[in-house]
């Protein structure tokens, strides 16, 4: 009987010292609640600084790409320039050569091959070689000397060319320099075998194609006045030379 009071006894102890344990459990002191903290609770994150926006680049610059166009052609990824060649010119060239050095058979040649590539159209006008192998050998024989200008020079050819052109003379370049009376120096041995300067053969080639320096109606040209004066050229050694309007003027308007 005792024995089970006892035991009674010490249950009901044990049963009242259960929540004086479980109260001191939750009353902890501030330091150790503290530490407890810091061991339990869960580490706050660390700030981070916000993302930079990220920079906005300009849209890349469409790369040009080679387009061929009319007289262009692409090489190796190159743009090259291309042109039509000037075949006239170049038989131009080819009856210039031929005058100066005497090659009536090459001169002749080129000038047929220029006309075939002026019909095939080429730009230019028509030049007769025989014309201009003639018009640059009265040119050179009459002022080709070193010291005379090559405005001197044009006028000494254009005033064959008027006369070509004028009524009062023949029609061709060959029938007024040999017209009787005239052109005296082309009836020289000098004259026969006369070369033209590259400078003559240049002045006559422009006034084939159209060039002038002067009036229709100058038509005379000589040492001394002979008709109204257009214009003169005084020269030391051989002494001045005028050139001279038609005295039928009415003829030229």
């Amino acid at each position: 009987m005792m024995k089970n009071q006892r035991r009674l006894i010490a249950a009901l102890c044990l049963l009242l010292t259960l929540p004086l344990h479980g109260y001191a459990e939750r009353e902890l002191l501030p330091d150790e609640l503290h530490v407890r903290t810091l061991h339990t609770a869960a580490p706050m994150p660390a700030e981070t600084p916000p993302p930079e926006p990220e920079a906005t680049l300009p849209p890349p610059s469409p790369v040009p790409t080679a387009k061929a166009e009319e007289g262009d052609f692409l090489f190796l990824g190159h743009r090259t320039q291309s042109a039509p060649l000037d075949m006239a010119g170049y038989y131009l060239e080819e009856m210039r050569e031929a005058a100066e050095r005497g090659d009536p058979a090459a001169g002749r040649a080129a000038e047929q091959s220029r006309n075939a590539a002026l019909r095939a159209g080429g730009t230019g006008a028509a030049v007769s070689f025989d014309d201009l192998c003639l018009l640059a050998r009265v040119i050179d024989a009459m002022a080709g000397s070193d010291w005379l200008t090559d405005d001197f020079r044009m006028c000494v050819g254009e005033v064959v060319l008027n006369r070509v052109a004028s009524p009062e003379f023949p029609n061709t370049i060959h029938d007024v320099v040999y017209q009787r009376g005239q052109y005296t120096v082309v009836n020289t041995a000098r004259f026969a075998s006369l070369l033209p300067r590259r400078e003559c053969v240049d002045c006559a080639l422009r006034l084939l194609q159209g060039e002038r320096h002067m009036v229709a109606a100058v038509v005379y040209q000589a040492d001394c006045l002979q008709g109204e004066l257009f214009t003169m050229f005084p020269d030391r050694q051989l002494g001045s030379t005028y050139f001279c309007l038609s005295d039928r003027l009415e003829l030229y308007s």
